[in-house]
């Protein structure tokens, strides 16, 4: 290793701890912090942001850089860190301190207005926040990239190399096929939800997240288990990856999948290991946001709602629930928690219209910044594209445009990472049935270790060692394509439908 490499690295450690502090700071704002504490809360985080950000734009760094990037001999894993280091720097220079401390500061502050707003299905009272969130991002593009789309370039903040055209080419060809299997599955007999309208305590919903953890792999003396009012994970350092979730007494499986959907980021950031010489650096960080959602959901989902996978576990499911479980056979179980029916709710969404649920958001984020979308017409433009793709409307703006947390935190360009997330997913799944043809009879027989392995190996370990398409390519031999996914969902809901 190149003592220039040494020393970048102590630098880049150093910005990182400072990054954990907000983290953990974040993370008690969402889950335990006294509502009246939001104001020096927000004062707290926007010092450390700021702090942060002059580490980040440090000199030094970009002399270091300059330094590494005229070696003709650095090493792979140089060569990458130098990769990922050059592009953060990059960014990070553009962006003023001051902008930076300011956006910390309205970010939180427009988190909280948001959560209050929610439980108040007031949308005027969280207007102003979301309006300056949104000139904000509109200032950061410009600082990024003046040359640029705004929106543009949020999106490859997110998921590397992508555009507003490049992510509307692959979401025209998910409509097309989703909207066509929603259609067969219309055309067959509902299934019953046999889960719906069971009161299931917290504290046995709390049992039943802490078993599927369990289950999973995920390790509890490097995290923990919390509530908040949107479902997330944290990484707070190396070994200290916590996640949350939420409990919905009438319906235990909202808790249960979001357990297991969480727990799947949480595998992912605990098993980030490309070298240990990089622990605790940018190449030990996840290589996209998209990448992110595929762990996520390949578990909540491909696993976690296979007929294989409660084969096996069904029996202690209904023993942790006990008597609210009379009547619920393993049969029953599996085909109510894959019923395809358009929801309201995105979380909550099956795997079919989920897509659809992202393609509004996607849709709606393209318009606020290109002009044609005005924040005030956004609950309007909300229910018009819900009755457009789905076909159905949302009652208020709870349900609607106020139930996901990302705007407030001026994540634009995050949600077409799930949808994304749940193509990469699959293509990782198709990948992994070749190399373990028999991983379906294992899971039925209680092992999930071969899953968490092979991702491990093939994905986790890696970081941000290559870039998204280069790790998409090496893992299974092809450029991302959505067809794996239509052929996953066919499969699957030919099967359960009778199509």
């Amino acid at each position: 290793m190149h003592k220039e490499t040494a020393r970048l690295l102590e630098l880049d450690r150093e910005h990182s701890l400072v990054m954990h502090i907000g983290a953990i700071l974040g993370w008690d704002q969402e889950t335990y912090m006294p509502p009246k504490a939001i104001e020096e809360r927000s004062s707290q985080l926007a010092l450390l942001e700021g702090l942060a950000h002059q580490k980040a734009v440090n000199p030094e760094i970009g002399e270091l850089l300059a330094a590494l990037e005229a070696k003709s001999d650095l090493s792979e894993d140089e060569k990458a860190y130098v990769r990922v280091v050059r592009r953060d720097y990059d960014r990070e220079t553009k962006l003023p301190e001051a902008f930076v401390t300011e956006y910390a500061k309205e970010a939180s502050l427009s988190q909280a207005a948001w959560a209050d707003a929610k439980k108040n299905n007031d949308f005027a009272a969280f207007k102003p926040h979301l309006s300056r969130m949104v000139e904000l991002n509109k200032k950061r593009a410009h600082y990024l990239n003046p040359n640029a789309k705004p929106y543009d370039v949020l999106l490859d903040l997110f998921e590397p190399g992508s555009t507003q055209e490049s992510v509307a080419a692959v979401f025209a060809k998910m409509k097309s096929y989703l909207v066509e299997i929603l259609t067969r599955i219309r055309e067959r007999p509902q299934i019953e939800d046999k889960c719906s309208g069971r009161r299931v305590d917290k504290h046995t919903q709390e049992r039943i997240s802490q078993y599927f953890m369990k289950v999973l792999g995920y390790e509890r003396d490097r995290g923990r288990l919390d509530v908040s009012a949107h479902p997330f994970t944290t990484t707070l350092g190396a070994d200290d990856v916590r996640i949350t979730t939420r409990y919905v007494e009438d319906y235990f499986p909202s808790s249960l999948f979001s357990t297991i959907h969480e727990s799947g980021h949480a595998l992912y950031e605990m098993g980030i290991d490309p070298n240990p010489d990089y622990r605790g650096t940018k190449l030990a960080e996840a290589v996209s946001m998209a990448v992110h959602e595929s762990q996520s959901r390949l578990w909540e989902n491909i696993v976690g709602r296979s007929p294989a996978f409660w084969e096996r576990h069904f029996p202690a499911l209904s023993a942790l629930l006990g008597e609210v479980g009379e009547g619920l056979d393993l049969e029953s179980f599996v085909k109510s928690i894959n019923r395809v029916s358009p929801s309201l709710i995105r979380t909550e969404a099956d795997e079919v219209t989920y897509g659809l649920h992202v393609i509004a958001r996607f849709e709606l984020e393209s318009a606020l910044f290109d002009g044609s979308l005005n924040v005030e017409e956004v609950p309007e433009a909300w229910r018009a594209k819900y009755r457009e793709l789905l076909g159905i409307e949302a009652p208020d703006d709870r349900q609607g445009c106020l139930q996901d947390v990302h705007w407030s935190m001026g994540a634009f360009g995050y949600f077409p990472s799930y949808a994304l997330g749940n193509l990469y997913g699959a293509q990782f799944w198709a990948a992994l049935k070749k190399e373990i043809p028999d991983v379906e009879a294992r899971i039925s027989g209680g092992d999930t270790s071969a899953v968490l392995a092979w991702l491990r190996k093939n994905v986790h370990v890696q970081g941000s060692r290559y870039t998204p398409g280069e790790l998409v390519k090496k893992v299974t031999g092809q450029a991302l394509d959505p067809v794996w996914f239509e052929k996953y969902l066919r499969e699957k809901y030919s099967k359960i439908y009778g199509f």
